[in-house]
């Protein structure tokens, strides 16, 4: 297949050009796209490691304040799931 070239010499416009440019335009929109979800779920990421650390902290403060309900409520939540998988 011979290239057809304009009065300048260089090789004209093919069809296929505009399909690589449209196909590039929505490789580029999709990477954005990914780019945008993927720095959504490191903020989510983030948010959920946080609000873990502060959950473990407050537990954590809790049983050292009262040290003897978290040894019973530890027993009680012990006893019961041992008498559901006895069953």
């Amino acid at each position: 297949m011979q290239n057809k070239t304009n009065g300048s010499g260089e090789a004209a416009s093919h069809p296929l050009d505009s399909i690589k440019d449209s196909v590039k335009g929505l490789v580029d929109q999709g990477q954005n796209k990914v780019n945008a979800i993927k720095d959504k779920v490191v903020d989510i990421q983030s948010q959920a490691k946080d609000r873990g650390t502060q959950a473990i902290a407050r537990a954590s403060d809790l049983i050292k304040e009262h040290p003897f309900a978290a040894i019973g409520i530890a027993f009680g939540i012990g006893y019961f799931a041992m008498r559901l998988v006895r069953r």
